[in-house]
């Protein structure tokens, strides 16, 4: 079996990014999703993340997690996936929900997928190094139905505002065991797992569809009882806007990070990342960094009134064919 065979690829990119929201502004002045934006060159950080699944899956492995009020910026973004591949949720219910949603969907198509997830909102300086990385897990991840492989970078300092991966001692290889993992410590307690050789988390992760299904049911049963039904429906419409906005509106919020991998430390792997500029993209600092290292040294985006022109500053913002897109919510399809 080849590392990539079975593979689908989830992207997450739901996120309302709002507390980088005031550099991430629209050609119209107006605040955008981080995913959606520009950071540098071109393109965005979605294209960017779709580049990386491409590696991995072809488009009909490919599925993007996406929000319902973000219709303007996703429907060209994604327009090179298949239509049915592209999963709209009506509303925020946490990242467990955001996995959950995506997840019960593959299986049903593919009962012995392997899924490797992609957040769509990192900064990576080398993206070789990165898709080396993720290779390697794939390739040295335990059988499906074994556990979970998170990607580890290695911190630069104490930092508050991530997960944390700490293996266990004495492990030999790429792949090591995770003695316990925590989700965005204070200061005292993040220095206390740097000194215990901790990773940050990337949140890209490698896992077995069935076995993540099974790690859902043990540790969110209350998520995964709401989610039931769809896993088992034989109706072909169940994932239509009316049934998922019904199926929402009692879906509880659970964190995946805190929720789910905090309680399940004893079936997770780590696999280091290499040295590759990855970084976070969800902080003002984190984004400031990446945008200087990309060469655009200026942060403002317009004040609302004023012309591009009027206002030279270099700003983020999507590509030229957000403009020419409905707003959210005008005819917003239903992804059967």
């Amino acid at each position: 079996m080849q590392p990539t065979d079975h593979v689908w690829v989830v992207i997450l990119a739901a996120g309302e990014g709002r507390r980088v929201q005031a550099l991430t502004r629209d050609r119209r002045g107006r605040p955008a999703p981080k995913q959606y934006s520009l950071v540098g060159g071109h393109t965005t950080l979605l294209d960017l993340t779709l580049a990386r699944a491409r590696r991995l899956a072809p488009p009909e492995r490919i599925v993007a997690v996406v929000a319902a009020q973000h219709r303007r910026w996703w429907v060209s973004e994604l327009a090179g996936l298949p239509a049915r591949n592209v999963i709209v949720q009506p509303e925020n219910r946490g990242t467990a929900a955001g996995i959950l949603l995506p997840l019960m969907w593959i299986l049903r198509r593919d009962p012995f997928a392997r899924l490797a997830i992609l957040p769509s909102d990192h900064g990576v300086a080398a993206e070789e190094t990165l898709h080396k990385a993720i290779i390697d897990a794939l390739a040295c991840a335990p059988r499906p139905d074994s556990g979970m492989v998170l990607l580890g970078v290695q911190p630069q300092g104490p930092e508050t505002d991530y997960g944390w991966i700490v293996p266990k001692a004495g492990g030999g290889g790429p792949l090591r065991r995770v003695e316990s993992f925590r989700e965005k410590p204070d200061a005292g307690t993040a220095a206390e797992l740097l000194s215990r050789e901790g990773m940050l988390n990337s949140f890209i992760l490698i896992v077995g569809g069935r076995s993540l299904l099974a790690l859902f049911r043990t540790s969110l049963p209350q998520l995964w009882r709401s989610f039931r039904p769809m896993l088992e429906s034989s109706q072909v419409g169940f994932r239509s806007e009316r049934n998922l906005s019904r199926l929402y509106q009692s879906v509880p919020t659970f964190d995946f990070s805190k929720d789910l991998l905090e309680k399940a430390a004893d079936t997770l792997w780590v696999h280091q990342v290499p040295a590759c500029g990855w970084l976070d993209l969800g902080t003002h600092d984190r984004l400031t960094c990446h945008l200087l290292k990309q060469g655009q040294h200026s942060l403002d985006g317009p004040p609302a009134g004023v012309t591009r022109r009027q206002h030279r500053t270099p700003r983020l913002r999507p590509t030229s064919r957000e403009a020419t897109e409905p707003a959210a919510g005008a005819g917003t399809r239903a992804v059967a």
